[in-house]
């Protein structure tokens, strides 16, 4: 049996449910949390902006030690962990009144925020196996984007209402997500863990030392620059470089959404493979290429014609979006080996925590301050990222089983020598 429209097994129902729980109270949380920290909690744009960045640095250090720690103990502790770790820094959000409080919640909350996503994955493998996990991931996203939605809606009805104890509903709700989502992530049916060993958390992260593969995460993180384009780039280069009328951004976003709603688990089809996954980032890059392209002419035209474009432009956004996402997941499953998973996909997944670091300032200071030749710069760097990433995955791929059979080695021989001592 499986979920209707979702193409899922009846056993990933409960995972679906946990999707929705938790992606509600984050879309609750980011559509309110700028109103709560400034109106709420009393915090000036400048003190948000600087203890925020600190907490994306907290959880960029933070990252691949967590994810050798979901190697050690495990996927689901280390998910269920993550849960309730969040849920508690989002609890004591209620109580900041300061900057200097805020920063040190601020970071009790980032440093587990950006481990989420491989963990997640992580999870996914060993719920569903290797031949549906791509499929789940897409299904999952889906899921996200619905309780994005449900979260933000309820979140502007939160704002309307305008006095601190409703501000202070939008921390504690996530908050309570959190607790539920963790709750029930620990009733999710897991099959058989069976990586050979679970590695000790110590030394230097093995991926680090692998050019190659950090290579990869680098060339897979310039395809991942869609999310400030989206969420920063076109709006402002709507509203303030076209002739479009300035409330296209609002319909643009529903777009975008409902574009991923309805083809995220289509376009994951044919991903479960390396070479299913490398050709999806670059079909990514390239749709993302004709986006910027698109949008830096908007400026050029009347009303119509530019809202045409934008409308066009976001369209090859999503579509760029979503063949990032299962492209991205696809590859990185394939280079993770099985008992290092968590760190393999934990420093595949810096790229991304890099870019939402350097991505807001790269596409207004890089590309929308520059006009359409920022654009037009933007769409050579994501062709050039796209065409460099086949190289680089199989050189990567290598690069992993070397080490891998060197490693093997070293520790037959290490057991040989411990047997012959006895």
């Amino acid at each position: 049996m499986r979920i209707p429209g979702l193409g899922l097994p009846a056993r990933s129902r409960l995972l679906v449910w946990v999707g929705l729980v938790d992606s509600t109270g984050t879309g609750l949380f980011i559509a309110g949390s700028a109103v709560y920290f400034t109106r709420g909690a009393g915090l000036s744009i400048t003190e948000v902006g600087v203890g925020l960045t600190i907490a994306g640095l907290c959880g960029l250090v933070a990252l691949t030690p967590l994810g050798m720690l979901a190697d050690r103990i495990g996927p689901r502790p280390a998910a269920v962990l993550l849960h309730f770790w969040r849920g508690a820094g989002m609890f004591a959000y209620a109580f900041v009144s300061d900057f200097p409080t805020f920063v040190v919640v601020a970071c009790i909350v980032g440093i587990p925020a950006r481990a989420v996503d491989p963990i997640n994955q992580m999870y996914v493998d060993r719920h569903i196996g290797t031949e549906l996990r791509t499929r789940v991931m897409a299904a999952f996203r889906v899921v996200y984007n619905v309780g994005f939605m449900l979260g933000g809606l309820l979140a502007t009805l939160i704002i309307a209402i305008g006095t601190r104890p409703a501000f202070i509903a939008i921390v504690l709700g996530d908050a309570v997500t959190f607790v539920i989502a963790g709750i029930l992530l620990a009733r999710v049916p897991l099959l058989a863990d069976n990586a050979p060993e679970r590695p000790a958390v110590r030394g230097w992260p093995k991926s680090l030392r692998q050019g190659w593969y950090l290579a990869v995460a680098g060339l897979h993180a310039v395809i991942v620059l869609h999310i400030p384009i989206l969420s920063i780039g076109l709006p402002l280069w709507a509203t303030l470089h076209t002739e479009a009328p300035p409330l296209i951004v609002g319909p643009l976003i529903v777009l975008n959404t409902i574009l991923v709603i309805l083809l995220q688990v289509r376009l994951s089809r044919g991903t479960e493979t390396r070479e299913g996954g490398v050709r999806a980032l670059r079909r990514a890059a390239v749709s993302l290429a004709g986006c910027a392209v698109v949008i830096a002419f908007a400026d050029r035209l009347d009303t119509v014609g530019a809202t045409v474009l934008l409308v066009g432009g976001m369209v090859l956004l999503t579509l760029g979006e979503v063949l990032q996402v299962a492209g991205g997941i696809g590859v990185s499953y394939d280079l993770a080996p099985r008992e290092r998973q968590g760190e393999y996909l934990a420093v595949f997944w810096l790229g991304v925590a890099a870019m939402y670091m350097v991505g807001p300032v790269l596409i207004t200071v890089g590309v929308v301050e520059q006009g359409s030749f920022g654009w037009l710069g933007l769409a050579v760097l994501m062709l050039l990222a796209g065409a460099l990433l086949r190289p680089a995955v199989e050189a990567a791929s290598a690069q992993i089983t070397k080490a891998h059979a060197v490693a093997v080695e070293e520790k037959d021989e290490k057991g040989g020598a411990v047997e012959h001592a006895r």
